[in-house]
């Protein structure tokens, strides 16, 4: 097995956040099977404790703290590259190191090992630790050009660097998306697994309508409001799934008979996903990496960003449950074994570990 030490770079967020869960798994799948893996955090001592975990942590706060100084020279100089902006991301770049915090788990960082990136840090990525090869974890492939400018001339990218091996994405739509535009680059898939333990089917359904809060919210009231001034939600209950652990939003999901997806350009869609592995049938936007599992046959797909279409089909789905529940019941289940079959916990330890297996071996 390789000698290469992976650290997977994770802000220090305890909130629920599935795209933090999934590199907490895929640094303990590689860990069970012979590889060197690390989440990576800021602060000494942090984890994330929403979900259960004993994942392998470190933590360097020199390092999480340039990437974080990075985003805010973006975001101070609103992505574009003045002078002054260019000067201080040299300086950010200039002044990194290769030492991890000083704590228990003190690590001195050697040039083989590898750092995993998200997506999200904008076009100078790349700079920061040189020397040592990096992989970006593209879990957002709608947000891979995030802190770049309408500037023709301007070439700065990560995924044009050599030290950048491989780019890691969770969707064929993402990998599509990736490959289009950096034909050249390495492009891996790994496939998301929902935990059946947690997330599984229930008929015991009550009418409840689950949703995202967060999820762009203003079409989120305009469909909400739509069916309510048409008097069709008086029999329902809204279910917010916010600020609730792993084990909580399983809970809630199992009881809910319906499930509104407004996912906006994912790069997969979790949300969605659990909801149609505990039966709920889900009505709405696909958020394009969704595409592959939002299959006509057990639930109701919505062009993204057509509200009144959304709020059409949303009321042809509550009257023919009020109707008779029966056949959403056949749906759920076939939602809940659709998606516990194409995105299991084997499913995705095989890729995960067929992923890196071909990065290290090329990387070799």
């Amino acid at each position: 097995m390789s000698t290469n030490r992976i650290f997977f770079i994770t802000p220090d967020i305890n909130t629920p956040t599935g795209g933090i869960k999934q590199l907490y798994r895929q640094v303990d799948v590689l860990n069970k099977n012979g590889f060197d893996a690390y989440i990576l955090h800021q602060k000494s001592g942090f984890r994330c404790t929403w979900f259960i975990n004993e994942t392998r942590v470190a933590s360097s706060y020199k390092i999480l703290t340039d990437l974080d100084s990075l985003l805010t020279a973006y975001t101070v100089f609103g992505g574009g590259f003045v002078r002054s902006a260019k000067n201080l991301v040299k300086k950010i770049i200039k002044k990194s190191k290769f030492i991890l915090s000083n704590n228990k788990n003190d690590i001195v960082v050697r040039s083989e090992d590898i750092f995993v990136f998200p997506e999200v840090y904008g076009p100078n990525l790349a700079e920061l630790l040189k020397g040592n090869s990096k992989v970006i974890y593209n879990q957002g492939a709608y947000q891979t050009f995030f802190h770049y400018n309408l500037s023709l001339t301007n070439y700065a990218t990560p995924y044009l660097n050599s030290e950048l091996i491989a780019t890691v994405v969770n969707s064929e739509n993402a990998k599509e998306y990736v490959s289009h535009v950096f034909p050249s680059m390495s492009v891996h898939r790994v496939r998301y697994g929902i935990d059946s333990k947690n997330f599984f089917f229930s008929e015991n359904k009550k009418k409840k309508i689950a949703f995202m809060p967060r999820r762009l919210r203003v079409d989120l009231i305009q469909v909400i409001n739509i069916l309510k001034f048409k008097g069709l939600l008086e029999d329902w209950e809204l279910v917010e799934i916010h600020n609730m652990n792993e084990q909580q939003v399983a809970d809630a999901l199992r009881e809910c008979a319906l499930f509104l997806s407004f996912s906006i350009n994912e790069g997969f869609g979790m949300p969605p996903a659990e909801a149609m592995a505990c039966g709920c049938v889900v009505v709405g936007y696909s958020g394009k990496g969704g595409k592959e599992f939002f299959k006509e046959d057990f639930c109701y797909p919505v062009a993204d960003r057509d509200v009144l279409l959304y709020a059409k089909t949303l009321e042809e789905v509550i009257r023919a449950y009020d109707e008779d529940d029966r056949p959403f019941l056949a749906k759920g289940k076939k939602a809940s074994e659709f998606i516990l079959s194409e995105y299991s916990m084997e499913m995705e330890e095989k890729t995960i570990v067929a992923c890196w297996n071909k990065i290290l071996s090329k990387h070799e």
